[in-house]
């Protein structure tokens, strides 16, 4: 293949859109993991839409890629084979976009795999019979040079005069034991060239009264961010409007005296740059080590510290309900056009520019921030897994629950647990019960009412004000009211919601999925 070629070119004739979103997927794969994991699932969800276009069957725009998936696997389209890759592709992509873990490469290869199958099956059941799929090849890494020419330059400098330094070291050996001198020679002292990061080879040395700075290779051009230096910060704004200090290069080998570049500083002013400079660059090898371990992840830096920005902490809103006790900060961002979490600077010190913002109030979004991503992940609802599927696949093909009302016994089903619901709220509409009054008060998920989750309510926010993560709506056949339906949930809690529901319309009812449950 020539180098402008890509594994699926191949699906090109059946949908050009297509393959582009595999080759991006395909170059992702090495460069951002947890990119890849996410947007596969926006890939297999395309592909199911084409098949449920193909077969005419009922499309709900409000439907998500499990609702597709269960919906097909029901009716019969879905080989297990098929069905079990399409779950994968599903469940780590919805890892990847809520969990701040770090995700492997191999993690992304077994979702390319995946890919893989689901795309073969899709070419060869709906596509033209002339498009031929060819066997299943690994994506190679895209290799990029690890040193700069320059560093590699020094560094090669440096591997010389060890070399040369072992050459004179034998040589002085020898003659010792020739001559059986016993005297201790004194050898110079041979560099140390360690193999590690790339970019953290020395390229100069600062000092300040005897003692020594290095300066690693990808900060030789770095900006001196003032607001990252707590007790410099006004002494390098001054330095930074003499074309003193604004990059490290700008930095003279030895610190002592740059005060004298602004009026009303001192030594002591150099002697604290020196030490501040010292904490900046050993934050800043941090902060590449991360960057290298777990490439094209998107941080959000504080000081020391930092969190993983996920695709479902990208999309929090910067709003007074997200986010309390900064409403200057969060006026003059969104003024900013700056509305959501995914467009603040990776460098959040930076926003301590802002009119009547200080230090403390960037460390309080910080922590906020920090909050919400640990709740990200928390609010991750399990869904039926991989063990399931294979095991238990057919306890879930259509969830029920018995009901008795008077006399009358009734089954309520649905394919999922967005239709068990809609059932049970049609027939409880049919059988006059008030039920109004119960979502207006908000249903909360589950079997007892001690959660802050609602599984419906009047409006599509949680107790604790969360949006709802999946929504569905209901409208009423006797008020003519909405009602919304949080269907980020499993099989389970969707049973006990609706149940403990009827049981307070009195309404007898018995669940066998549940009691069957091993």
């Amino acid at each position: 293949m020539d180098k402008q070629s890509y594994f699926y070119q191949f699906i090109e004739p059946l949908s050009k859109e297509l393959a582009l979103v595999a080759r991006e997927l395909e170059n992702s794969i090495f460069s951002s993991p947890r990119t890849m994991l996410t947007h596969a699932r926006v890939f297999v969800e395309n592909i199911l839409q084409q098949v449920i276009r193909a077969e005419e069957l009922p499309e709900d725009p409000r439907a998500n890629l499990k609702d597709q998936l269960d919906m097909l696997n029901d009716k019969g389209y879905l080989i297990p084979e098929i069905r079990d890759a399409l779950h994968f592709v599903r469940q780590i992509g919805n890892q990847a976009a809520h969990n701040s873990r770090m995700f492997r490469y191999s993690e992304a290869l077994l979702s390319w795999e995946a890919l893989y199958k689901i795309v073969k099956w899709y070419v060869e059941v709906y596509g033209p019979v002339d498009i031929t799929v060819p066997d299943y090849q690994d994506p190679s890494p895209i290799m990029e040079k690890r040193y700069d020419m320059s560093e590699l330059e020094i560094r090669l400098k440096s591997l010389e005069e060890l070399l040369s330094h072992s050459v004179e070291k034998l040589y002085t050996e020898t003659a010792l034991a020739e001559t059986a001198v016993a005297v201790e020679t004194p050898i110079a002292e041979a560099p140390v060239v360690e193999e590690g990061i790339p970019g953290v080879t020395t390229i100069r040395t600062i000092t300040f009264n005897g003692r020594k700075l290095e300066v690693p290779y990808f900060l030789r051009d770095a900006f001196l961010l003032p607001q990252r230096f707590d007790k410099s910060e006004t002494f390098l704004i001054r330095l930074g409007a003499e074309q003193q200090a604004r990059i490290m290069s700008e930095l003279p080998k030895n610190l002592e005296g740059l005060h004298k570049h602004v009026k009303r500083y001192s030594e002591k002013n150099d002697e604290i740059l020196f030490e501040e400079l010292k904490t900046f660059i050993e934050e800043e090898k941090i902060r590449r080590k991360l960057s290298l371990e777990r490439p094209g992840e998107l941080f959000f830096f504080y000081k020391a510290d930092y969190i993983i920005v996920t695709e479902e902490l990208a999309k929090v809103p910067l709003t007074s309900e997200e986010f309390t006790g900064i409403p200057s900060l969060l006026r003059q961002l969104n003024e900013d056009q700056i509305d959501s979490v995914g467009q603040l600077p990776k460098e959040l010190v930076i926003l301590a520019k802002y009119e009547n913002v200080g230090i403390g109030t960037v460390e309080k979004l910080f922590e906020q921030l920090k909050k919400k991503t640990n709740e990200k992940a928390s609010a991750v609802v399990p869904e039926v897994e991989e063990e399931s599927i294979r095991t238990s696949n057919k306890k879930w093909d259509s969830l029920y629950i018995n009901v008795k009302l008077g006399k009358g016994n009734t089954v309520i089903r649905g394919e999922s647990v967005p239709a068990l619901w809609k059932e049970g709220l049609n027939w409880i509409e049919d059988h006059h019960l008030p039920i109004h009054e119960m979502i207006k008060e908000g249903v909360v998920l589950g079997s007892t009412d001690t959660g802050k989750r609602y599984a419906m309510a009047l409006e599509p926010v949680h107790k604790d004000k969360r949006n709802f993560t999946q929504l569905h709506t209901y409208k009423s056949k006797l008020t003519g009211t909405t009602y919304y339906l949080e269907t980020k949930i499993n099989p389970k809690s969707g049973l006990e919601t609706l149940a403990k529901l009827l049981n307070r319309l009195g309404v007898e009812v018995k669940i066998p999925l549940l009691e069957n449950n091993d």
